[in-house]
């Protein structure tokens, strides 16, 4: 019998494994997707959030311990992390005339942020119109490459001795004795403890248990532009009205450096539906071009993720003995993760007797592209896999596609962690060709998701 079984490889379950790997436990992570984070994490906007409203939540309440860990978090795992910042915008007399109270209201909240002048907003922002009045710039705001951020937790896990079983969909639960019977479609699994990371479909898992409550999806649509430099930082107007259901998006950046704005936030039916309307590009450009003197030039792609929406908090509790919702994770959840996971682990701590391991591993991802030429040489000679580039955009050897395959045998996992294929699609045959060679089929993220090419 496992120790612990924990339902779904997203961001929070992903986190939540990495930690418990730390201990003398015997943990297992199942997913339904063909690798890590790509449901509901894959969707989301990548931005590390500097606050959530309302302060007294739960979810800005892990959302500001989060942010306070990502540093040590991306040196611990080696994800890249960018603390670009956001900026606040002034459009009128009346939210220029609020940023003191505003500012205020963030210091007492523990939220760091700096006054802007006008002239101070047009330096750092210089695309945006030339009739703002100023700005509040708060400076742990940061980005990420979500997917990359929840695999290399799901790495260390592993390297830790967590066991991950991809394509691996949870059909039922049953109490037995003193722990669980998980019924997935790759065979039943034993475990004392259940956590339950499963996003969109938390719900399901957690009536599987007699605990009743409801996920509800709400879209969120993004466009990627092309321009790097037209801004460096996340940028958004001050609100006159905010939204209680979402932040509302912005022009904010990804984690190379592109403009993505959104998302925005629609109510769908289906727990599937990424779709992507032109109603709602054209929204998004309306919304957020006013900011600015043009817009970017040049669009990569148009994406739409799904939230998992129950209520307006965080669902973290212990319903039935052993078993533990970790669901409505919605924004912030990419931000409040590690914090997450910290709570998990002081949870179980009334479990198990939780005793840290002596030898802790920490792998790394090899980046091609982030090597000096005496580095570049020595990987070469190590292996010659490293000198073919499969990618010339982002430099990514068909060493690095090959480390990927291993992790997460699909396209999508493959892109995410290499970052092959993200600006253009001339390098997508080559990688789909050694994918297809090292496991014998390419799947774009899970079983019957299957690419003909």
């Amino acid at each position: 019998m496992k120790d612990v079984l924990i339902v779904g490889a997203g961001v929070t379950g992903s986190f939540i494994a990495k930690e418990l790997s730390k201990y003398d436990l015997d943990v297992v992570v199942v997913e339904r997707k063909s690798g890590p984070g790509l449901d509901q994490t894959k969707g989301c906007s990548g931005i590390i959030h500097p606050l959530q409203l309302p302060f007294s939540s739960l979810k800005s309440k892990l959302c500001l311990k989060g942010n306070a860990m990502m540093d040590a978090e991306a040196e611990e795992l080696g994800f890249t992390f960018k603390r670009v910042g956001l900026i606040l915008v002034a459009t009128n007399i009346i939210t220029f005339l609020a940023i003191p109270l505003i500012q205020l209201y963030f210091r007492l909240n523990g939220v760091v942020s700096k006054r802007l002048s006008k002239k101070k907003v047009l330096e750092m922002v210089p695309n945006v119109r030339e009739d703002i009045w100023g700005g509040l710039f708060l400076p742990t705001a940061g980005v990420v490459n979500p997917v990359e951020m929840t695999a290399s937790a799901i790495r260390f896990a592993r390297a830790n001795g967590v066991e991950v079983h991809y394509d691996c969909e949870v059909t039922g639960i049953e109490k037995k004795g003193e722990g669980f019977v998980v019924k997935t479609t790759k065979g039943d699994f034993e475990a004392r403890c259940v956590i339950n990371c499963a996003g969109l479909y938390a719900d399901d898992i957690a009536r599987m248990v007699g605990y009743d409550m409801t996920i509800t999806p709400g879209k969120g649509t993004h466009i990627v532009f092309a321009e790097r430099g037209f801004s460096n930082h996340l940028t958004v107007a001050i609100p006159l009205k905010p939204n209680k259901r979402t932040k509302g998006g912005g022009a904010l950046i990804s984690f190379d450096g592109k403009p993505l704005w959104g998302p925005n936030l629609i109510d769908v039916d289906s727990k599937e539906d990424t779709s992507v309307k032109k109603e709602e590009i054209e929204g998004i450009i309306g919304k957020f071009s006013p900011l600015f003197k043009r817009k970017p030039e040049g669009v990569v792609a148009f994406y739409a993720g799904l939230r998992s929406i129950a209520g307006t908090d965080f669902v973290i509790n212990q319903p039935v003995d052993g078993f533990i919702n970790v669901a409505g994770i919605q924004s912030p959840g990419l931000t409040a993760a590690p914090a997450i996971a910290k709570m998990v682990i002081e949870m179980l701590s009334s479990r198990f007797e939780l005793k840290k391991k002596k030898d802790i591993k920490k792998p790394h991802w090899i980046r091609l592209s982030k090597m000096d030429d005496d580095a570049i040489r020595k990987a070469i000679d190590e292996n010659e896999d490293f000198g073919e580039i499969v990618c010339l955009c982002n430099m990514v050897s068909k060493a690095e596609i090959i480390k990927a395959v291993e992790e997460g045998g699909c396209f999508d996992t493959v892109r995410h962690l290499t970052w092959a294929g993200m600006d253009c699609c001339k390098c997508h045959a080559e990688i789909m060709r050694i994918i297809e060679e090292r496991a014998g089929k390419v799947k774009k993220e899970i079983e019957g998701s299957e690419i003909v090419w």
